[in-house]
């Protein structure tokens, strides 16, 4: 099971990067990509992810009421990366209903408020703790042995990727709001 979560992952981080990419692009009036299809993919890959890892924390905590031993420092990672995961579910909702409004057979956009740019700006935030906390045990699952010395490069282009699409959010705030 953590074999095929470490496999929908990779694709997930890939479907999110260009979802995100062209949804920056989209939004900050860069250019137009149609992204039905790759939406749609990304929301069907992430729904096995998600039941992957309720799954898998149900199987801690009855691993840890069978044995009643909690070793709370010790798995605060293990932690950090459920609630970051959690709290992606949650933005992602507010996410959805940022960009998705129809009227009849219409498309239409809410007004992009400020509420809904924290919002956003709270979902890439929880995206690149979840990514960066879950890449060394996505790594192990793998099988990927010699990650350290990509791994500055990798997190580079993560951070510009995910800054890129959070200046994206604030211009297209500014777009709605001052324009």
């Amino acid at each position: 099971m953590r074999k095929v979560n470490a496999v929908t992952t990779v694709l997930l981080i890939v479907l999110f990067l260009m979802h995100g990419i062209f949804g920056a692009m989209n939004i900050s009036g860069i250019g137009f990509i149609p992204m039905t299809a790759v939406t749609y993919i990304f929301v069907l890959l992430l729904a096995v992810h998600i039941v992957i890892g309720v799954m898998l924390t149900v199987r801690t905590i009855r691993v840890k009421k069978k044995t009643g031993v909690s070793y709370p420092k010790e798995n605060r990672l293990f932690w950090a990366r459920r609630i970051s995961g959690f709290a992606i579910m949650i933005f992602m909702l507010v996410h959805f209903v940022s960009f998705s409004y129809t009227d009849g057979d219409t498309l239409r956009l809410h007004r992009f408020d400020a509420l809904r740019l924290t919002g956003n700006i709270m979902l890439v935030l929880s995206l690149a703790v979840h990514i960066i906390s879950n890449a060394r045990p996505a790594m192990i699952a793998l099988g990927i042995k010699r990650l350290r010395e990509y791994a500055a490069d990798i997190l580079v282009v993560l951070s510009v990727l995910l800054a890129f699409m959070g200046a994206a959010f604030v211009v297209y705030f500014i777009r709605w709001n001052f324009v």
